[in-house]
């Protein structure tokens, strides 16, 4: 039996408290499950968000084995599709 390994994509999904559009955005990430979704408060997780240079919310990072494919600042459903699409 022949196995593939596939390429992992991790998403970063930097948000805050009472946040409509991060809300949204995490629902708009659920619908594609070859992703592996890993949310962060940019009010608690400081340190972590500066080291990845985010400066609001919601900012999405895309990571394809480790390397970073594309950012989303903001809700923006084609951005997020068209990201998502990549890693698959």
């Amino acid at each position: 039996m022949l196995t593939v390994a596939l390429a992992i994509c991790q998403v970063l999904l930097f948000e805050q408290p009472g946040c409509a559009s991060c809300k949204a955005s995490y629902r708009e990430l659920g619908g594609y499950p070859n992703l592996r979704v890993e949310v962060y408060d940019i009010t608690k997780d400081r340190d972590l968000a500066r080291s990845y240079k985010v400066l609001g919310s919601p900012t999405i990072i895309f990571l394809k084995n480790g390397e970073e494919i594309g950012r989303v600042y903001g809700y923006m459903p084609p951005l997020i599709k068209s990201l998502a699409e990549k890693c698959s």
